[in-house]
């Protein structure tokens, strides 16, 4: 007597047949959450890296704000053209201002870009609107005082021995890099 299993497969095995209709729908279904799901996440997250264009733009009159103070003991006085620079527009900044008390501050449209070649007075269509400022801080002591630009809505750290400059950011919170909050 033979004691050996035999395998027997009644109709066609899967390798053979295919998936059917309802295996079919289910990866079509996920395919689909899968996509909603990562559309969703990648506009929310376009939104919340545009702003670093602002501040990346705004570094470079950072640094020369800082090397005016030094050199003279005040900032820069609102709009003085040698610290904006010529590099005053983006794809998603419309302008950079210099205001009273070192305070650079980006008019930013997020959202949509600005038309390239056109971006003199031309606003996006949509989006989200709005300023997003960088504001010095005087930290260490009065007699060697170390500056650092604040954005957005962060808060001075304790032992600042400057004023505080006006924040004129109107940007939504959540659209701004989390140290700007």
């Amino acid at each position: 007597m033979d004691t050996r299993l035999h395998r027997t497969a009644i109709g066609r095995t899967r390798e053979v047949r295919g998936p059917d209709a309802l295996e079919l729908l289910v990866a079509r279904v996920i395919v689909v959450v899968v996509v909603v799901i990562a559309a969703g996440f990648g506009s929310r997250a376009k939104l919340m890296v545009q702003p670093l264009e602002a501040i990346t733009l705004a570094w470079a009159p950072q640094v020369d704000a800082r090397v005016y103070f030094a050199e003279h003991g005040r900032w820069p006085s609102a709009g003085d053209s040698n610290i904006l620079g010529d590099a005053r527009k983006g794809s998603h900044v419309e302008d950079l201002t210099l205001a009273e008390g070192g305070v650079i501050t980006a008019q930013v449209s997020l959202g949509q870009s600005l038309p390239p070649g056109k971006r003199d007075g031309v606003s996006a269509m949509g989006g989200v609107q709005g300023r997003l400022s960088s504001r010095p801080e005087l930290m260490g002591s009065a007699e060697e005082p170390a500056i650092s630009f604040l954005c957005g809505y962060a808060l001075p750290v304790t032992g600042t021995v400057g004023p505080d400059a006006v924040n004129r950011t109107t940007l939504p919170e959540k659209y701004l890099p989390p140290f700007c909050r």
